[in-house]
């Protein structure tokens, strides 16, 4: 995925200050490749952090990996786009 689709999806899922926070670490593990569009969408639907400064990156891609496994055994697909 783009780097600046990234960054518009995590701007209006109001997650802009995780996305600077982690922007180049995303990018160096490479998990943007593998993400989808309509995955992330549903990612920030089902996922909500309270305080967005205190997430570490490995908690935020634990959680990732993980909902994208789940989202991709179970084809969720909660979009019809």
């Amino acid at each position: 995925m783009e780097p600046k689709i990234l960054q518009e999806l995590f701007d209006e899922s109001g997650w802009s200050t995780i996305y600077e926070k982690h922007q180049y670490k995303l990018w160096l593990t490479g998990i943007d490749d593998e993400l989808s569009e309509e995955m992330l969408r549903a990612y920030f639907d089902a996922y909500s952090y309270e305080d967005a400064e205190a997430i570490c990156f490995d908690e935020l891609l634990i959680q990732l990996k993980t909902f994208k496994y789940i989202y991709e055994k179970n084809d969720l697909k909660l979009y019809p786009w």
